[in-house]
Protein backbone atom coordinates (compact mmCIF):
# COMPACT_ATOMS: atom_id res chain seq x y z
CA UNK A 1 0.00 0.00 0.00
CA UNK A 2 1.89 3.38 -0.95
CA UNK A 3 2.38 6.31 1.45
CA UNK A 4 4.50 6.66 4.03
CA UNK A 5 8.01 9.29 4.58
CA UNK A 6 9.79 7.76 1.79
CA UNK A 7 8.17 8.20 -1.49
CA UNK A 8 9.73 6.57 -4.54
CA UNK A 9 11.16 8.68 -7.27
CA UNK A 10 8.62 7.79 -9.62
CA UNK A 11 6.26 9.67 -7.12
CA UNK A 12 8.46 12.75 -6.86
CA UNK A 13 8.59 13.03 -10.12
CA UNK A 14 5.33 13.70 -10.49
CA UNK A 15 4.56 16.06 -7.55
CA UNK A 16 4.39 19.61 -9.15
CA UNK A 17 7.15 22.17 -8.79
CA UNK A 18 7.40 24.02 -5.91
CA UNK A 19 5.17 27.17 -5.18
CA UNK A 20 7.17 29.36 -2.27
CA UNK A 21 4.95 32.55 -3.35
CA UNK A 22 1.56 31.37 -2.85
CA UNK A 23 1.54 27.64 -1.53
CA UNK A 24 -1.56 26.26 -0.91
CA UNK A 25 -1.94 26.22 2.73
CA UNK A 26 -4.60 24.81 6.11
CA UNK A 27 -4.53 28.31 6.87
CA UNK A 28 -4.86 29.63 10.68
CA UNK A 29 -6.45 27.26 11.85
CA UNK A 30 -3.95 25.45 14.33
CA UNK A 31 -3.26 28.78 16.22
CA UNK A 32 -7.23 28.93 16.38
CA UNK A 33 -7.46 25.62 17.87
CA UNK A 34 -4.43 26.00 20.19
CA UNK A 35 -5.75 29.33 21.19
CA UNK A 36 -9.32 28.73 21.99
CA UNK A 37 -9.57 25.41 23.45
CA UNK A 38 -6.05 24.92 24.78
CA UNK A 39 -6.46 28.39 26.82
CA UNK A 40 -10.08 26.78 27.95
CA UNK A 41 -8.61 23.57 29.43
CA UNK A 42 -5.93 25.65 30.70
CA UNK A 43 -8.11 28.46 32.71
CA UNK A 44 -10.18 25.35 33.52
CA UNK A 45 -7.51 23.07 34.97
CA UNK A 46 -6.57 26.13 37.06
CA UNK A 47 -9.96 27.10 38.22
CA UNK A 48 -10.15 22.98 39.12
CA UNK A 49 -7.20 23.49 41.40
CA UNK A 50 -8.55 26.79 42.86
CA UNK A 51 -11.48 24.99 43.69
CA UNK A 52 -10.29 21.52 45.13
CA UNK A 53 -7.27 23.59 47.32
CA UNK A 54 -8.29 26.89 47.89
CA UNK A 55 -11.75 26.59 48.33
CA UNK A 56 -12.36 22.62 49.81
CA UNK A 57 -8.81 22.60 50.99
CA UNK A 58 -8.65 18.90 49.80
CA UNK A 59 -6.52 18.85 46.91
CA UNK A 60 -5.77 15.29 45.99
CA UNK A 61 -3.08 12.86 43.75
CA UNK A 62 -5.62 13.53 41.10
CA UNK A 63 -5.33 17.07 41.31
CA UNK A 64 -1.53 17.23 41.44
CA UNK A 65 -1.54 14.61 38.09
CA UNK A 66 -3.82 17.01 36.35
CA UNK A 67 -1.49 19.82 37.16
CA UNK A 68 1.75 18.35 35.49
CA UNK A 69 -0.55 17.49 32.78
CA UNK A 70 -0.39 21.19 32.00
CA UNK A 71 3.53 21.25 31.36
CA UNK A 72 3.00 18.87 28.60
CA UNK A 73 -0.53 19.98 27.22
CA UNK A 74 1.28 23.78 27.43
CA UNK A 75 3.87 22.31 25.08
CA UNK A 76 1.59 20.60 22.69
CA UNK A 77 -0.15 24.00 22.58
CA UNK A 78 3.30 25.50 21.81
CA UNK A 79 4.34 23.10 19.01
CA UNK A 80 1.88 22.20 17.07
CA UNK A 81 1.79 25.87 15.91
CA UNK A 82 5.12 26.21 15.32
CA UNK A 83 5.33 23.33 13.11
CA UNK A 84 2.14 24.35 11.30
CA UNK A 85 3.25 28.08 11.04
CA UNK A 86 7.07 27.90 10.80
CA UNK A 87 8.21 24.64 9.26
CA UNK A 88 5.02 24.25 6.85
CA UNK A 89 3.10 21.77 7.95
CA UNK A 90 0.15 23.21 6.91
CA UNK A 91 1.56 22.99 3.14
CA UNK A 92 2.08 20.42 0.94
CA UNK A 93 5.21 18.21 1.18
CA UNK A 94 6.45 19.73 -2.79
CA UNK A 95 5.93 23.05 -1.07
CA UNK A 96 8.87 23.10 1.47
CA UNK A 97 12.42 22.83 1.41
CA UNK A 98 14.24 20.06 3.29
CA UNK A 99 15.49 21.85 5.71
CA UNK A 100 12.01 23.00 6.45
CA UNK A 101 10.62 18.97 6.38
CA UNK A 102 13.80 18.33 8.68
CA UNK A 103 12.48 20.70 11.14
CA UNK A 104 8.54 19.59 11.08
CA UNK A 105 10.13 16.31 12.33
CA UNK A 106 11.90 17.30 14.55
CA UNK A 107 9.06 19.39 16.60
CA UNK A 108 7.11 16.07 16.00
CA UNK A 109 8.90 14.07 18.05
CA UNK A 110 8.44 16.46 20.30
CA UNK A 111 4.69 17.33 20.41
CA UNK A 112 4.51 13.28 20.28
CA UNK A 113 6.10 12.91 23.58
CA UNK A 114 3.91 15.94 25.23
CA UNK A 115 0.88 14.03 23.25
CA UNK A 116 1.50 10.80 25.48
CA UNK A 117 2.46 12.47 28.63
CA UNK A 118 -0.73 14.88 28.51
CA UNK A 119 -2.83 12.26 27.41
CA UNK A 120 -1.23 9.57 30.20
CA UNK A 121 -1.75 12.07 33.22
CA UNK A 122 -5.01 12.68 32.32
CA UNK A 123 -6.81 9.53 32.37
CA UNK A 124 -4.78 8.76 35.26
CA UNK A 125 -6.06 12.12 37.09
CA UNK A 126 -9.54 11.18 36.04
CA UNK A 127 -9.37 7.40 37.37
CA UNK A 128 -7.52 8.54 40.91
CA UNK A 129 -10.25 10.90 41.14
CA UNK A 130 -13.20 7.73 40.49
CA UNK A 131 -11.33 5.84 42.97
CA UNK A 132 -11.07 8.71 45.33
CA UNK A 133 -14.76 9.15 45.39
CA UNK A 134 -16.20 5.70 45.57
CA UNK A 135 -14.08 4.25 48.38
CA UNK A 136 -17.40 4.16 50.47
CA UNK A 137 -20.06 4.18 47.48
CA UNK A 138 -19.55 1.10 45.11
CA UNK A 139 -17.63 -2.34 45.46
CA UNK A 140 -14.09 -3.53 46.06
CA UNK A 141 -14.87 -4.82 42.44
CA UNK A 142 -15.32 -1.52 41.05
CA UNK A 143 -12.15 -0.06 42.96
CA UNK A 144 -10.21 -2.74 41.32
CA UNK A 145 -11.12 -2.42 37.85
CA UNK A 146 -10.37 1.82 38.80
CA UNK A 147 -6.75 0.40 39.85
CA UNK A 148 -6.18 -2.08 36.85
CA UNK A 149 -7.14 1.08 34.51
CA UNK A 150 -4.32 3.43 36.17
CA UNK A 151 -2.27 0.68 35.86
CA UNK A 152 -2.61 0.18 31.96
CA UNK A 153 -2.44 3.92 31.68
CA UNK A 154 0.88 3.89 33.43
CA UNK A 155 2.39 1.18 31.01
CA UNK A 156 0.81 2.61 28.40
CA UNK A 157 2.90 6.28 29.14
CA UNK A 158 5.97 4.43 29.74
CA UNK A 159 5.81 2.04 26.98
CA UNK A 160 5.23 4.62 24.47
CA UNK A 161 7.85 7.05 25.90
CA UNK A 162 10.76 4.71 25.69
CA UNK A 163 9.33 3.57 22.32
CA UNK A 164 9.78 7.19 20.79
CA UNK A 165 13.56 7.22 22.25
CA UNK A 166 14.48 4.12 20.70
CA UNK A 167 12.77 4.67 17.45
CA UNK A 168 15.70 5.03 15.93
CA UNK A 169 19.56 4.39 15.59
CA UNK A 170 20.69 6.47 15.42
CA UNK A 171 18.25 8.74 17.00
CA UNK A 172 18.54 11.32 14.58
CA UNK A 173 17.40 9.62 12.32
CA UNK A 174 14.23 10.00 13.33
CA UNK A 175 14.45 13.70 11.64
CA UNK A 176 16.96 13.16 9.39
CA UNK A 177 15.77 10.36 7.20
CA UNK A 178 13.41 12.88 5.71
CA UNK A 179 16.28 13.85 3.52
CA UNK A 180 16.76 11.56 0.32
CA UNK A 181 20.34 12.57 0.53
CA UNK A 182 20.95 11.75 3.85
CA UNK A 183 18.72 8.20 2.86
CA UNK A 184 21.05 7.17 0.44
CA UNK A 185 24.07 7.74 1.98
CA UNK A 186 23.65 7.19 5.83
CA UNK A 187 22.72 3.44 7.25
CA UNK A 188 20.11 3.56 10.72
CA UNK A 189 17.43 1.87 11.26
CA UNK A 190 13.98 2.87 12.58
CA UNK A 191 10.50 1.18 14.02
CA UNK A 192 7.65 1.15 11.94
CA UNK A 193 6.18 4.37 12.81
CA UNK A 194 2.82 4.10 11.30
CA UNK A 195 1.87 1.18 13.46
CA UNK A 196 3.37 3.04 16.30
CA UNK A 197 1.14 5.83 15.85
CA UNK A 198 -2.05 4.14 15.40
CA UNK A 199 -1.40 2.24 17.97
CA UNK A 200 -0.71 4.22 20.68
CA UNK A 201 -4.03 6.56 19.42
CA UNK A 202 -6.35 3.28 19.56
CA UNK A 203 -5.09 2.13 22.66
CA UNK A 204 -5.71 5.85 23.90
CA UNK A 205 -9.10 6.04 22.73
CA UNK A 206 -10.04 2.82 24.21
CA UNK A 207 -8.82 4.14 27.63
CA UNK A 208 -10.76 7.08 27.01
CA UNK A 209 -13.99 5.29 26.55
CA UNK A 210 -13.00 3.34 29.60
CA UNK A 211 -12.58 6.52 31.52
CA UNK A 212 -15.95 7.88 29.83
CA UNK A 213 -18.52 5.04 30.77
CA UNK A 214 -17.06 4.49 34.54
CA UNK A 215 -19.13 7.36 35.61
CA UNK A 216 -22.23 6.21 34.41
CA UNK A 217 -21.44 3.01 36.83
CA UNK A 218 -20.37 5.25 39.68
CA UNK A 219 -23.21 7.80 39.62
CA UNK A 220 -25.64 4.85 39.87
CA UNK A 221 -24.04 4.17 43.58
CA UNK A 222 -24.25 7.88 44.62
CA UNK A 223 -27.20 8.93 46.76
CA UNK A 224 -28.13 11.63 45.46
CA UNK A 225 -31.46 13.05 43.14
CA UNK A 226 -31.62 11.59 39.74
CA UNK A 227 -31.67 15.49 37.97
CA UNK A 228 -28.53 15.91 39.69
CA UNK A 229 -27.01 12.33 38.74
CA UNK A 230 -28.02 13.12 35.13
CA UNK A 231 -26.09 16.54 34.97
CA UNK A 232 -22.91 15.03 36.76
CA UNK A 233 -23.13 12.13 34.23
CA UNK A 234 -23.23 14.77 31.52
CA UNK A 235 -20.61 16.84 33.01
CA UNK A 236 -18.40 13.62 32.48
CA UNK A 237 -19.91 12.41 29.16
CA UNK A 238 -18.19 15.59 27.47
CA UNK A 239 -14.77 13.12 26.94
CA UNK A 240 -16.83 10.66 24.52
CA UNK A 241 -15.76 13.71 22.19
CA UNK A 242 -12.09 13.17 22.77
CA UNK A 243 -12.62 9.45 21.76
CA UNK A 244 -14.75 10.44 18.27
CA UNK A 245 -11.65 12.76 17.86
CA UNK A 246 -9.29 10.08 18.69
CA UNK A 247 -11.04 7.71 15.72
CA UNK A 248 -10.64 10.71 13.60
CA UNK A 249 -7.03 10.98 14.31
CA UNK A 250 -6.58 7.11 14.07
CA UNK A 251 -7.95 7.79 9.94
CA UNK A 252 -5.79 10.71 9.00
CA UNK A 253 -2.73 8.59 10.67
CA UNK A 254 -3.34 5.67 8.35
CA UNK A 255 -3.69 8.19 5.68
CA UNK A 256 0.09 9.90 6.15
CA UNK A 257 1.69 6.45 6.50
CA UNK A 258 -0.03 4.04 4.61
CA UNK A 259 -2.09 5.74 1.71
CA UNK A 260 -0.43 9.09 0.89
CA UNK A 261 3.04 10.57 0.70
CA UNK A 262 2.18 14.38 1.37
CA UNK A 263 3.50 14.06 4.83
CA UNK A 264 3.64 17.50 5.88
CA UNK A 265 0.03 18.17 4.38
CA UNK A 266 -1.72 14.77 6.55
CA UNK A 267 0.72 15.92 9.42
CA UNK A 268 -1.36 18.56 9.93
CA UNK A 269 -4.69 16.54 10.62
CA UNK A 270 -3.14 14.58 12.66
CA UNK A 271 -1.63 16.90 15.21
CA UNK A 272 -4.56 19.40 15.16
CA UNK A 273 -6.46 16.82 16.56
CA UNK A 274 -4.03 15.64 19.02
CA UNK A 275 -4.16 18.52 20.30
CA UNK A 276 -7.89 19.13 20.21
CA UNK A 277 -8.47 15.96 21.87
CA UNK A 278 -5.61 16.53 24.90
CA UNK A 279 -7.63 20.23 25.42
CA UNK A 280 -10.89 18.61 25.93
CA UNK A 281 -9.62 15.42 28.05
CA UNK A 282 -8.02 18.17 30.09
CA UNK A 283 -11.59 20.56 30.17
CA UNK A 284 -13.83 17.42 31.03
CA UNK A 285 -11.44 16.24 33.57
CA UNK A 286 -12.09 19.35 35.40
CA UNK A 287 -15.20 20.19 34.79
CA UNK A 288 -16.96 18.67 38.04
CA UNK A 289 -14.65 21.20 40.36
CA UNK A 290 -15.25 23.86 38.02
CA UNK A 291 -19.01 23.31 39.17
CA UNK A 292 -17.89 23.59 42.61
CA UNK A 293 -16.37 26.80 41.93
CA UNK A 294 -19.60 28.35 40.94
CA UNK A 295 -21.88 26.95 43.35
CA UNK A 296 -19.63 28.43 46.17
CA UNK A 297 -19.50 31.88 44.64
CA UNK A 298 -23.02 31.62 44.45
CA UNK A 299 -23.43 31.36 47.99
CA UNK A 300 -24.57 34.37 49.77
CA UNK A 301 -21.10 36.02 51.77
CA UNK A 302 -22.07 35.36 55.32
CA UNK A 303 -22.89 32.09 54.51
CA UNK A 304 -20.13 30.90 52.63
CA UNK A 305 -18.13 32.81 55.92
CA UNK A 306 -20.07 30.13 58.26
CA UNK A 307 -18.88 27.19 55.79
CA UNK A 308 -15.19 28.25 55.63
CA UNK A 309 -15.20 28.34 59.49
CA UNK A 310 -16.70 25.28 59.71
CA UNK A 311 -14.16 23.78 57.89
CA UNK A 312 -11.90 24.50 59.87
CA UNK A 313 -13.45 23.75 63.25
CA UNK A 314 -12.70 20.16 65.54
CA UNK A 315 -16.26 19.32 65.96
CA UNK A 316 -17.43 15.86 65.91
CA UNK A 317 -19.98 16.20 63.71
CA UNK A 318 -20.06 15.02 59.65
CA UNK A 319 -19.15 17.83 57.73
CA UNK A 320 -23.02 17.55 56.04
CA UNK A 321 -24.45 17.85 59.83
CA UNK A 322 -21.84 21.10 59.81
CA UNK A 323 -23.20 22.54 56.67
CA UNK A 324 -26.82 21.74 57.25
CA UNK A 325 -26.40 24.20 60.68
CA UNK A 326 -24.74 26.62 58.77
CA UNK A 327 -27.78 27.38 56.57
CA UNK A 328 -30.59 28.96 58.17
CA UNK A 329 -33.97 27.41 58.65
CA UNK A 330 -36.66 28.51 56.04
CA UNK A 331 -38.77 30.76 58.39
CA UNK A 332 -35.63 32.61 59.30
CA UNK A 333 -34.62 33.85 55.18
CA UNK A 334 -35.45 36.46 53.67
CA UNK A 335 -38.18 36.11 50.30
CA UNK A 336 -34.79 37.39 48.81
CA UNK A 337 -32.53 34.87 48.91
CA UNK A 338 -31.40 32.36 46.39
CA UNK A 339 -33.78 30.27 46.14
CA UNK A 340 -31.59 26.62 46.39
CA UNK A 341 -28.37 26.52 47.55
CA UNK A 342 -26.18 23.18 46.30
CA UNK A 343 -23.61 22.36 48.40
CA UNK A 344 -20.85 19.88 47.49
CA UNK A 345 -19.66 18.24 50.41
CA UNK A 346 -16.29 15.41 50.37
CA UNK A 347 -17.10 13.48 53.39
CA UNK A 348 -13.79 11.12 53.62
CA UNK A 349 -13.41 9.67 50.23
CA UNK A 350 -16.93 9.52 49.01
CA UNK A 351 -19.01 12.74 47.68
CA UNK A 352 -22.52 13.48 49.15
CA UNK A 353 -24.73 16.02 47.38
CA UNK A 354 -26.91 17.39 50.11
CA UNK A 355 -29.75 20.35 48.30
CA UNK A 356 -31.22 23.23 50.59
CA UNK A 357 -34.38 24.35 49.29
CA UNK A 358 -36.12 27.57 50.19
CA UNK A 359 -40.10 27.95 51.15
CA UNK A 360 -42.43 25.54 49.08
CA UNK A 361 -40.04 23.07 48.10
CA UNK A 362 -40.47 19.27 48.48
CA UNK A 363 -37.88 18.96 51.26
CA UNK A 364 -39.48 21.78 53.15
CA UNK A 365 -42.98 20.40 53.12
CA UNK A 366 -41.87 17.20 53.97
CA UNK A 367 -40.19 18.60 57.39
CA UNK A 368 -43.04 20.73 58.15
CA UNK A 369 -45.14 17.62 57.96
CA UNK A 370 -43.15 15.40 59.90
CA UNK A 371 -42.90 17.80 62.65
CA UNK A 372 -46.63 18.86 62.80
CA UNK A 373 -46.83 14.94 63.46
CA UNK A 374 -44.29 14.89 66.17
Amino acid sequence: MPGGLHPPLSVIESWPAPNTVNPESHGPAAIVVAAVFGGIAFVTVVVRLYARCIIQHQGGIDDILIALALLPTLGLIIAVPIGTEVYGEKHHTWDNSVAMLIGERKVAAASELFYVLASGLIKASVLLFYRRMSQRTVSPRFRALIWVSIGSVAAYSLAFVLALFLSCRPLRAFWRQIDPVWDLTHTYHCYNEGAHLIAATSISLAQDLLATTLPAVFCIRLHMRRRQKVALTAVFSVGYLTAVIAGIRIYFLWRMFYASYDGSWMAWYCWVLALLEVALAATSASLPAVKVFFRWYNVPSSLAGKIRSLKHSNSHSTPTEQLRSAIPRPRDRQSGDTDQYLVTVEAGAGMELESFSSPGSERDEAHKATSEKT
